[in-house]
C-alpha cells in the first residue's frame, strides 16, 4: 500500500506498444559525491509484462555531440551498439531526431544481462565498432521480471564533475533493432514500432527528479539534517517533527516522532545501497532529503 509519496519522480511517456514494461515505469537520480546513480521502477509488476530488450539512455553532457542518429550511424557489432544507433542490419534502422538545444554524446544501453557507457562520436560516419565502451553502469537488473533496478557511473566518465547537470532521453528497443514507442522524453508517437523514425520534442522535466536534494514546502533554509553512519542529524529546528523514510514504492519504512532543541542525532537504520526518502515534517514545512546509504 502508498502510505505517502517520495518526491515526485522522472515519469516515462506512458505508451505501451511493449505492454508498457518501460513506457509505465519512472526514475530518480541525483549524484552521491561524484557518482551519478538512478533507480528506475519497470511496469513488470503487471501480469505478462516482461523486460526482455534495451532501453537505451541518450546523454547530452554540454559538449559536441550529435543531434540526429541517422543511416551514416549504424554500429551492429553487438547487440547493445544495434539498439544504440538503431542499426539496419536487421532491416530495422530508423532516424532518431533528438529535440532542440540537444546533443547525444554518450549512450547507456541496459537489458538484464548487462548495462554499458558508450561515447558517441561526435561527426563522420560511424560503423562497426565505433562506438566507444567506456565503462560498466553497475547494473543491478539480472532479470526479465525484476520491477526496479539501479546503475551508477562516474561523471568522469562522461567528462563532467560531481554535481554538473546533463540532459537525457530514453528509447526502448531490441536487440535486433526493432524500436517500440516506450521510452522517456515527449515526442515519441503511439503505436511506433519497427523502423519506425523519432522525434523528440523534449526532454524528462529534471526539476523534479534531477539532482533534487531536497523538496521544501516552505523556506527552511536554517535547517541542515544529513544521514551517515546509521543515523539522521538534524541542526537548526526547534520543534517537533514526525521524520519517516520511504522505498521507492512509497512504501513507508520508518516513522517516528521527534523533539528536535536546535539539534538532534536520531538512529535510523536504512536498507544498503537503495535509493531512499527521509521525510522530516511538522505542520508548516516539510523537507525530504535522497539517500543511498552504503555498505561499509
Amino acid at each position: 500500500a502508498q502510505n505517502g509519496p517520495p518526491p515526485p519522480p522522472c515519469y516515462a511517456n506512458g505508451n505501451v506498444g511493449a505492454g508498457g514494461v518501460v513506457g509505465t515505469g519512472h526514475y530518480f537520480s541525483g549524484y552521491n559525491g561524484s557518482m551519478i546513480n538512478f533507480s528506475f521502477k519497470l511496469g513488470t509488476d503487471m501480469a505478462g509484462v516482461e523486460f526482455n530488450d534495451v532501453l537505451v539512455l541518450y546523454l547530452a553532457t554540454g559538449h559536441p555531440g550529435r543531434s540526429v542518429i541517422d543511416n551514416t550511424v549504424d554500429d551492429s557489432a553487438d547487440g547493445y551498439r544495434i539498439a544504440i544507433t538503431n542499426s539496419n542490419v536487421n532491416g530495422f534502422g530508423s532516424t532518431i531526431t533528438f529535440p532542440v538545444d540537444f546533443e547525444a554524446t554518450h549512450a547507456i544501453a541496459i537489458d538484464s544481462n548487462s548495462g554499458g557507457l558508450y561515447t558517441i562520436p561526435n561527426n563522420g560516419p560511424i560503423g562497426n565498432g565505433d562506438l566507444v565502451f567506456v565503462n560498466s553502469v553497475n547494473s543491478t537488473l539480472v532479470s526479465n521480471t525484476q520491477e526496479i533496478f539501479e546503475i551508477s557511473f562516474d561523471a568522469a566518465d562522461i567528462g563532467l564533475s560531481a554535481n554538473d547537470p546533463f540532459m537525457l532521453v530514453g528509447v526502448y528497443v531490441s536487440h535486433t533493432g526493432f524500436t517500440y514507442d516506450e521510452g522517456y522524453g515527449d515526442g515519441i508517437a503511439s503505436n511506433t514500432q519497427g523502423s519506425d523514425d523519432i522525434s523528440f520534442s523534449g526532454i524528462p522535466n529534471q526539476s523534479a527528479c534531477w539532482n533534487t536534494l531536497s523538496i521544501d514546502a516552505l523556506e527552511n533554509s536554517t535547517i541542515r539534517a544529513n544521514y551517515y553512519n546509521n543515523a539522521l542529524h538534524i541542526n537548526g529546528l526547534y520543534d517537533t517533527v514526525e521524520i519517516k523514510s520511504f522505498d521507492l514504492l512509497g512504501r513507508k519504512l520508518f516513522s517516528e516522532n521527534h523533539e528536535i532543541y536546535g539539534q538532534k542525532s536520531i538512529p535510523m537504520p536504512l536498507k544498503k545501497n537503495q535509493f531512499q526518502f527521509i521525510v522530516i515534517e511538522n505542520s508548516v514545512m516539510k523537507k525530504v532529503i535522497k539517500v543511498i546509504p552504503r555498505s561499509n
